[in-house]
């Protein structure tokens, strides 16, 4: 069952990424904004012959990946039954598709960059236009403030003072501490954001730049409420004895993965309107021509500008200005701890693949259960009944893994409590009772497990 679940979690997840990733892409193929593939051109420059023929080129070109992704999606299903080739899989799935559309929205952006300055289709001047005074001082004014954030960390402390009676939960609540930090932080950078110039008129830029202010800072608030909320209840789930409980744990990571992606949507939707909404009225939008400074329309560097936020010109938020020493280390750190991160999975997935638990007696009296990630080590003279029964209560997992076929790590067994387990499920089992825990072992051939459960017969009895 279990393999079945992570499948269609993972199929779900990379179908949502297609679709909201296409949709942002293909949206950069009409002229919206003054702007086509992230370039500012004025209207008249869409009859461009060449223009045409560089938008159909990439709609051809989504077209044909959307086909060829979908079709290379299949052995996420095949490997079903083996779910960390399934995760590297994922992985690699997700970078190719990610590299395909950015390789090629870059190749767009440079074909228009090129037709740009060759018919000389500037908008406005051409250098980086700043807000007005009035607008830099009040910008400020209208931001969530920044004791509600006492809200959300009060949450998350609380979470790791209960976790340190809790040893299990220690790594979650650290986890809900160090994001709801992290959103604090956003919401005061957005305080040093570059303030956007919409018009002529500075009272409509004051307006709209408080709005954007207040509108995310808010958003960055009711996101850290969330999620503390979510790391909550996965804690309360760990520490459930009901093995039912396993489908509602699914339906709360799905519902609350979906509550800030609609945050996000719907604030940057409301911005959206109010900004369309205002400058019709206004009559007097101003175009900046600051192409240059985005490296292929989705970068922005600009070492003359300060600011460490800017708004994006593909997809909706902002992006750092990778031209301050801040925006390195902001654009750099996460893709660094991505990458760390998806190798030391890889690597711990292909060798659970790869290798099974293995257990010795040493001459210490000492039983080693050597296994990636969960090893574990006992004297013999712990052991308070030593038993070969051929069923394993149920339980739920609370850090390890488990499928069809295995189940290693940590579990809460009913009637049981705590358990380590390193079985294949199939009978017989040697169960280990040690004063707090029990411990499950078998190896894949039954006649195997019941000669090296008379060894540790032998042992205990000496």
């Amino acid at each position: 069952m279990i393999p079945i679940v992570i499948t269609v979690i993972l199929s779900a997840v990379a179908i949502l990424m297609f679709i909201v990733t296409l949709a942002t892409y293909k949206g950069q193929t009409r002229y919206n904004n003054g702007m086509l593939f992230a370039i500012t051109l004025p209207p008249h420059a869409m009859d461009n012959e060449k223009i045409k023929a560089v938008q159909a080129k990439f709609d051809k070109r989504l077209v044909r990946m959307t086909w060829w992704m979908a079709a290379a999606l299949i052995p996420v299903v095949l490997l079903y039954n083996w779910h960390g080739y399934q995760m590297i899989y994922f992985f690699v799935w997700t970078f190719g598709f990610y590299a395909a559309v950015i390789s090629w929205f870059r190749q767009a952006f440079r074909s228009t960059l090129a037709l740009k300055r060759e018919h000389e289709w500037f908008v406005g001047a051409k250098r980086v236009i700043h807000s007005d005074l009035r607008a830099a001082y009040l910008k400020d004014q209208r931001s969530a403030p920044l004791w509600l954030f006492a809200i959300p960390v009060a949450m998350a402390a609380g979470f790791v003072l209960w976790s340190l009676n809790e040893q299990e939960l220690l790594g979650i609540a650290i986890g809900s501490f160090a994001f709801t930090l992290m959103s604090l932080l956003l919401a005061l950078g957005m305080r040093k954001m570059k303030a956007k110039v919409y018009s002529s008129n500075s009272e409509v830029n004051v307006g709209l730049n408080q709005a954007r202010r207040r509108y995310i800072s808010y958003m960055w608030f009711m996101i850290a409420i969330v999620e503390n909320v979510h790391f909550l209840l996965i804690g309360l789930f760990i520490l459930s004895d009901s093995e039912p409980m396993f489908g509602i744990w699914l339906t709360i990571i799905l519902s609350f993965g979906i509550v800030p992606a609609a945050l996000v949507l719907y604030v940057y939707r409301k911005i959206a309107h109010l900004e369309q909404e205002t400058l019709e009225l206004d009559g007097k939008t101003v175009y900046t021509d600051d192409d240059e400074y985005w490296s292929n329309g989705l970068t922005y560097h600009n070492p003359d500008d300060k600011a460490i936020l800017v708004p994006k010109r593909v997809g909706i938020g902002e992006t750092v200005n990778t031209g301050t020493l801040a925006g390195k280390w902001i654009a750099g750190g996460p893709i660094l701890l991505i990458v760390a991160v998806v190798i030391g999975v890889s690597v711990l997935l292909v060798n659970s693949e790869l290798n099974s638990p293995v257990l010795t007696v040493t001459p210490e009296r000492k039983i080693e259960i050597n296994y990636p990630m969960y090893s574990f080590t006992f004297n013999v003279d712990d052991i308070e009944q030593l038993s070969l029964v051929e069923k394993v209560p149920s339980g739920v997992k609370t850090n390890g893994e488990g499928t069809d076929k295995v189940a290693r790590g940590h579990f809460k067994l009913k009637e049981l409590g705590k358990a380590r387990m390193y079985i294949f499920k199939a009978p017989p089992y040697i169960q280990i009772k040690l004063k707090d825990s029990y411990v499950f072992y078998n190896e894949k051939d039954p006649e195997q497990t019941k000669r090296l459960f008379e060894q540790l017969q032998q042992q205990v009895k000496e």
